[in-house]
């Protein structure tokens, strides 16, 4: 696949992402049918493989040229990527009771480790956006230039968000999601979600409506 197409693919799982954690966090009753739990926890999943993708396109671009730093840079968004996905891997299966290496996927030891997930995936998103900008290699059109600077502060947004996330988790040892911030914090989190929402859409956006196909 290559990057105008996983970048467009990209851009449906971010709105999907943005829907579904809108309504989490401020109509949480939304989701209180069991059907509709399921369903949506289901398209969360699969809108995470989209961002998979996404990274692992550029991988592509890294291996046709060769292109060792990037490359690794590519890698480690794949991973932080992939830890995103078992999050809603893991999730689906609690939802829809399939018993698969319960021991190991819903240990205590794993309780605790998950909540540091997805702020170890955003942390390598934002890495690699950054190397992005800065990797010369890589060629651009000006407008896409532009819009990786907005990537930046998408990925910043979206890293700080899950920062606040882990941080109140620590204090409380209870909250664990963004759906469970309150009061202040709340609303903190719901700028960044948008902030998160149109830095990565407008490049994502940019990327996919592009003539050419990313050069290196």
């Amino acid at each position: 696949m290559n990057t105008k197409t996983s970048s467009l693919v990209a851009f449906i799982s971010l709105v999907y992402f943005f829907i579904y954690r809108g309504l989490g966090t401020l109509w949480p009753s939304f989701f209180a049918n069991p059907n509709v739990a399921r369903g949506a926890l289901f398209l969360a999943f699969l809108a995470s493989l989209g961002w998979l993708l996404f990274f692992a396109s550029f991988l592509s671009v890294a291996d046709r040229e060769n292109l060792n730093s990037f490359r690794v840079a590519t890698g480690w968004a794949i991973f932080g990527s992939a830890c995103i996905c078992f999050l809603y891997f893991r999730e689906n299966l609690r939802i829809f009771g399939i018993d698969f290496l319960r021991e190991v996927i819903f240990s205590e030891r794993m309780e605790k480790l998950v909540v540091f997930f997805p702020l170890l995936g955003t942390a390598l998103m934002l890495i690699f956006i950054i190397f992005l900008v800065r990797y010369k290699a890589i060629v651009l059109s000006p407008q896409s230039q532009q819009a990786v600077t907005w990537a930046v502060g998408g990925a910043a947004a979206s890293f700080l968000l899950r920062l606040v996330v882990v941080v109140n988790f620590l204090l409380t040892q209870e909250s664990k999601w963004m759906g469970d911030l309150q009061g202040i914090l709340l609303y903190f989190g719901l700028f960044l979600l948008i902030i998160s929402f149109i830095g990565w859409g407008g490049f994502l956006w940019v990327l996919s409506t592009e003539k050419n196909d990313v050069i290196a």
